[in-house]
């Protein structure tokens, strides 16, 4: 009878230490399991934020000169077109008129430059013209000289001319065409002397 009993008992006690080696292992694969469970769902439960940040208004500048009189015009004015003429030229005349640059219509500084062509060439090439600050005094510019171009024949850049013009500003200048000496032409010739202002911001 008792070797029946320690043979039951000892079964007993390898069932009870493999029951204990089994439920071992199972709480590792748990634990390992749960340990792994966590890390994913830390990772997919990751944070984010953004923030942004807007400048300012931007707007382009206008560069715009006007020329004449206030409020100025952008080409051609009157009072130019009609002073500076002469309808019987000869060698030796001189004709002059005011002609008012001014940048109150922009909103950038510029910098100006002036180009000069008769239409007709045979005429341009007789002429000369020459920029002057301030106002006509007669047919002649009497304020200091600023450039002189000969032979208007072909567009010509006055040279070493090119006028700082600050927002809201104006310049006055004074244009003068003379006729240089030469044969009289035959038949007579007829023409318009052009001036282009051209403005570069700064």
């Amino acid at each position: 009878m008792s070797r029946h009993k320690d043979s039951v008992g000892a079964k007993s006690v390898v069932h009870r230490i493999g029951l204990a080696l089994i439920s071992a292992r199972a709480r590792a694969v748990m634990s390992i399991g749960i340990v792994l469970g966590l890390g994913a769902v830390g990772t997919l439960a990751a944070w984010s934020d953004t923030a942004t940040a807007t400048s300012g208004v931007f707007t382009t500048g206008k560069l715009d000169i006007k020329l004449g009189d206030a409020p100025g015009v952008d080409n051609d004015p009157v009072a130019f077109s009609t002073t500076l003429a002469n309808p019987a030229i000869f060698p030796g005349d001189t004709v002059a008129a005011g002609l008012l640059v001014s940048n109150a219509s922009g909103s950038v500084a510029n910098a100006y430059t002036i180009s000069v062509v008769a239409n007709n060439a045979d005429l341009g090439n007789r002429l000369s013209s020459s920029v002057h600050t301030g106002v006509p005094t007669g047919n002649a510019c009497s304020g200091a000289a600023v450039s002189t171009v000969t032979g208007l024949g072909t567009s010509k850049p006055f040279p070493a001319l090119n006028r700082p013009l600050a927002l809201n500003q104006s310049d006055q200048l004074c244009i003068s065409v003379t006729m240089t000496a030469g044969a009289q032409p035959s038949p007579a010739l007829s023409g318009k002397v052009t001036y282009t202002i051209t403005a570069t911001s700064t």
